[in-house]
């Protein structure tokens, strides 16, 4: 399960060459893709004994395993070509006679070797003096391997290390089982790769492995900022473990993070940015990013992924002690790992949107490991960054001996640099004046590009019109695309529009574009429109609508949230269409609750009414979903007999959930049966 392994699969009771000579004596065999294009094999003998723990394995001991062995030599010397390299191991937890093991690596070396070890050899291999020193390169001797116990306590040791979990056994027995199915004589087939693997630890693939993989915007040409010099000064000193970058909205927290990862990636450090935001799919039931779990996992395994710790397989998201703890232990590993080349080396982990985590912990009612990460020691030469707005550093509270360091506005060089990927020609002068009418703000100045006015004049005409500010350049493309989507229909429908803002504004991200179109009553050609009309602030990514920032997402949220009356609009036009699309039947709880209709939200969570059809999966994931959502929903209301109700169905629920998911780890082929596409 090493990220940065090239073992493509192992074979059990066998190889996958079952037609040449050699097949009886082979246990196992590992396949390895070295290169991109070269193949390599190494096939093992497991010899374990009870009785003859002391006694020394002799050459004579071994013969079957030697003529076995170098029959498979001679055939895939004269029959296969694809093979870069060959092994032969023999492991046994009995000692191996020194002698033995010495003289074989004498021939190997085309040393001097007893004559009558020499022809006994020979006599068992059938080779000439040549090929047997290529045979005798190929073998190796392994003793000092551990009996059953020692093996099963290693194993269950390393699986603590990369589960988080001391006590649970079951992936133990699930591993063991696997090898086990293998062998049956009836087994169709005899391989295990790394799918293999994964499932017994309830992963169906190695991306599960990232819960909360980075969804930057993906940017060209960017500027490299002024202040990135003292930034980094900042972070690699050596008396500060933790530093908070704050930054209003629009200065470029993002750009600026991801800039410094890059520095950071390339002088014999290492860096890695965790994304709070996710594109805006912090919000969604199914992309959390706030808890523990999502970022210590996500981050350990981008670490493994360099080479620098150990891989993380938890699945148990609800207890932050031991995944915290894993944590700083693989921080430990990776700069231990970094210091091996370079003593000087630190290991820097950005978070980004660091405030829209700790907002979404409070949304959902979960814990956040925003607030208790800094409490923690992290190991020497190991630094955290957070970026933040200042105006929601209230959110977490930092202790006062954190560093917190501003980022500031363009300066007057940044913005020409600026002004001038859209006119290159364009002078300081008319950068000054770009400069101030932008306030230097980078977001400001990147939405007033992308307006694609055809000069400069026309340009800083439009900023002319008075102090502009993120929701003046926001607000003015949102007319625009208005005024072009009602030229396209009767005045009676010109009202829709306002929906489709009032849509994005309410409903949690990513919308389903089909589901957006029937919220305002319009059709999804003016949905796709208006997105395009509007210009950067949204974009479409497959068939759902996003924000494309936090700014924009605030700013729709503060302009047009729906009130009850518009929720309950609605809750009406949605509801037909929740056993159609699982977004719906997900939303609607949280749309009951704000509202104000708790009673139907109860009812909702206790029936198994508008739920879709065609994902039974994805159905049952929805109903756990409810039933946790109107029990917080009773607690926070003192409604204790509907919280009771609530707690005893949940129960019956979960179990039925979790043997669901049973079913697809052990037959993860049906996934994309029995899931809806977006999951």
């Amino acid at each position: 399960l090493k990220f940065n392994s090239n073992l493509d699969y192992i074979t059990i009771e066998g190889s996958k060459e079952p037609k040449m000579g050699g097949e009886c004596v082979i246990d196992t065999a590992e396949y390895s893709t070295v290169n991109y294009t070269q193949k390599h094999v190494e096939y093992f003998q497991l010899k374990h004994t009870t009785v003859q723990i002391n006694k020394d394995f002799k050459l004579s001991d071994l013969k079957g395993t030697i003529i076995g062995f170098a029959k498979r030599f001679k055939d895939i010397q004269k029959n296969c070509n694809n093979f870069a390299s060959v092994k032969f191991t023999v492991i046994t937890n009995r000692p191996i006679c020194k002698v033995f093991k010495k003289s074989i690596k004498m021939i190997a070396q085309s040393e001097p070797v007893g004559k009558r070890f020499k022809k006994t050899l020979k006599s068992y291999t059938k080779l000439s003096d040549k090929n047997l020193k290529v045979f005798c390169s190929d073998l190796r001797l392994l003793d000092g391997a551990g009996d059953y116990d020692v093996q099963r306590h290693e194993l269950h040791r390393e699986l603590c290390r990369l589960t988080c979990e001391s006590e649970d056994v079951q992936q133990q027995l699930r591993l063991v089982e696997l090898v086990r199915a293998r062998i049956e004589p009836k087994s169709l087939r005899k391989s295990i790769n790394k799918e293999d693997v994964l499932e017994q630890f309830g992963f169906l693939s190695e991306n599960d492995l990232f819960p909360a993989p980075p969804l930057f915007e993906k940017l060209t040409n960017v500027i490299e900022r002024a202040q990135n010099d003292s930034f980094y000064k900042f972070i690699i000193d050596p008396e500060k473990a933790f530093n908070i970058f704050l930054a209003e909205s629009g200065v470029g927290k993002s750009v600026t993070c991801n800039q410094l990862v890059k520095r950071f990636n390339t002088n014999g450090s290492c860096a890695v940015a965790y994304d709070c935001f996710g594109n805006g799919g912090y919000r969604k039931l199914t992309q959390h990013r706030h808890r523990p779990y999502d970022a210590y996992v996500q981050i350990s395994n981008q670490l493994a992924q360099k080479g620098l710790c150990d891989v993380m397989l938890s699945k148990n998201n609800n207890q932050d002690d031991m995944l915290t703890k894993a944590f700083l232990s693989r921080l430990t590993q990776a700069i231990k790992k970094l210091r091996e080349y370079d003593k000087d080396a630190i290991l820097v982990i950005f978070f980004d949107a660091i405030d829209n985590a700790v907002m979404a912990a409070r949304e959902f009612g979960h814990s956040s490991f925003v607030n208790t990460l800094l409490k923690e020691d992290l190991p020497e030469g190991c630094k955290v960054v957070y970026f933040s707005r200042p105006e929601r550093l209230y959110l977490f509270d930092p202790p006062s001996k954190i560093n917190q360091i501003s980022l500031n506005l363009f300066n007057n060089e940044e913005s020409l640099k600026h002004l001038r990927k859209n006119f290159p020609n364009a002078t300081s002068d008319e950068s000054i004046e770009f400069a101030q009418l932008t306030g230097n703000n980078p977001r400001i100045q990147a939405n007033a590009l992308a307006l694609n006015k055809s000069t400069i004049n026309d340009l800083l005409s439009y900023l002319g019109k008075g102090g502009v500010t993120v929701d003046d350049l926001i607000e003015e493309q949102l007319e625009n695309a208005i005024i072009n989507i009602k030229e396209l229909y009767p005045e009676i429908y010109r009202n829709n529009i306002d929906d489709i803002c009032t849509g994005l504004a309410t409903l949690p991200p990513f919308v389903p574009i089909e589901v957006l179109a029937k919220a305002s009553s319009t059709d999804i050609s003016a949905v796709k429109s208006f997105v395009a009309d509007l210009g950067r602030p949204l974009w479409i990514t497959e068939n759902f609508v996003q924000f494309r920032d936090e700014p924009t997402e605030s700013w729709f949220t503060s302009t047009f949230s729906a009130d009850k009356k518009q929720i309950k609009e609605y809750i009406k036009k949605l509801t037909p269409l929740a056993s159609q699309f699982s977004y719906v039947a997900e939303v609607l709880p949280s749309l009951f609750l704000r509202s104000g209709q708790y009673k139907k939200l109860i009812d909702l969570a206790l029936s198994e009414e508008l739920l879709p059809n065609e994902n039974p999966v994805d159905s049952r994931n929805i109903q756990v979903y409810r039933l946790q959502f109107a029990f917080k929903a009773a607690l926070k209301n003192n409604r204790y007999e509907d919280a009771c109700k609530l707690a005893m169905r949940a129960g019956e629920e979960v179990a039925g959930s979790e043997r669901h998911m049973t079913i697809l780890y052990e037959n993860f082929d049906l996934a994309a049966k029995f899931l809806s596409v977006q999951r």
